[in-house]
């Protein structure tokens, strides 16, 4: 297959090469094809141990490619991935450009690798979506009737530039405490002024612009995709998303109420037997998740009080699986139907 990544540069785009280039994915890849901005012009990117010159990204030079992977902003997104269409693409998109068209496929391939169908553009969710919907698929048969969920989302969410930012405050932070003591430490914060908030040493609870209501873009995207994804248009899920100081992987704390009481021992089997969710009973932190394809559950516990609710601890590598994997899970679908 010839395979364009459209956003190479960038921190999904640079993930996206290396998973395909682990061979651990069934694609036959014939051509890869890098595009990025024109800033990127006359650079390259390595695949597979040799360099490939980047193209820039420009309708007067899109070239035939089977698959094109999407890993820019909206408004790229919106303006390019239809031009790959009529050149004989189909698009696997990263941004939100299209996971509200009811005519886009918006695909976790574990939960519902079945609805690409035909598709020539297909949606991957937003990172924090994904690894939530894993944990709840199997769940479904329960009879779930709300999900509670607070994330708490590493700065690799937030691009390259969010974590070149996040290492600088990193390395002047050194310089601060240099002649500090623990109550001067304590008591201050030479970034508090800061507009947008500083992230080091920090805990941010929006994410996104806000909507209405109080609620901000990246709780918004949460709750719709998960009822989309699902298939549960009247789920009540309520969403606080969180940027905090940790690099790679995101957390989530949830919460589940069914509809009757539940049997531990029967929610625990059907976790376990879902694919590609790893049940542990050691509880689980981003430094034993960071690199890892799989999405993981901890704390799996019942409610201490009512027996219709259970709680967990959901973890998935936000680059990864929360974007870049599952972007290749879904190549992967699309080539087999090729074979077939």
């Amino acid at each position: 297959m010839r395979i364009a990544i459209v956003g190479a540069t960038g921190l999904v785009g640079t993930i996206i090469l290396e998973e395909l280039a682990s061979g651990d994915f069934d694609i036959e890849i014939e051509k890869i094809v890098p595009m990025a901005s024109h800033r990127s012009a006359g650079s390259s990117v390595e695949f597979s141990g040799e360099e490939v010159e980047i193209i820039p990204l420009d309708s007067g030079n899109i070239p035939p490619v089977d698959i094109a992977f999407f890993a820019v902003e909206d408004a790229l997104s919106k303006k390019f991935a239809p031009i790959f269409v009529q050149r004989g693409a189909t698009v696997i998109d990263k941004s939100n450009a299209f996971r509200r068209d009811e005519k886009v496929p918006l695909v976790v391939p574990e939960v519902n690798g079945n609805e690409i169908g035909d598709a020539k553009i297909i949606a991957s969710p937003n990172c924090s979506t994904i690894q939530l919907v894993m944990a709840l698929a199997p769940l479904k048969k329960f009879g779930i009737k709300s999900v509670w969920v607070s994330t708490y989302q590493a700065i690799s969410g937030a691009g390259k530039n969010a974590v070149a930012k996040f290492i600088e405050e990193w390395e002047d932070m050194w310089d601060w405490l240099e002649n500090k003591d623990l109550i001067e430490i304590l008591s201050e914060h030479p970034y508090k002024n800061f507009s947008p908030p500083a992230m080091f040493s920090n805990v941010i609870p929006q994410i996104g612009t806000e909507t209405g209501n109080g609620c901000f873009t990246e709780e918004d995207k949460l709750q719709f995709e998960t009822k989309k994804i699902l298939q549960m248009p009247e789920l009540y899920i309520s969403a606080t998303a969180v940027r905090v100081p940790v690099l790679n992987v995101h957390s989530e704390a949830v919460s589940i109420e069914f509809f009757k009481n539940v049997n531990f021992s029967e929610i625990e089997a059907a976790l376990k037997n879902f694919e590609n969710l790893i049940i542990s009973e050691k509880t689980l932190t981003p430094v034993d998740v960071s690199g890892r394809r799989e999405i993981f559950v901890s704390r799996l516990r019942m409610d201490s009080v009512r027996k219709d609710v259970i709680h967990l601890w959901i973890m998935g590598d936000n680059i990864r699986k929360g974007a870049a994997t599952n972007a290749i899970q879904i190549a992967e679908i699309l080539s087999q139907k090729q074979k077939h």
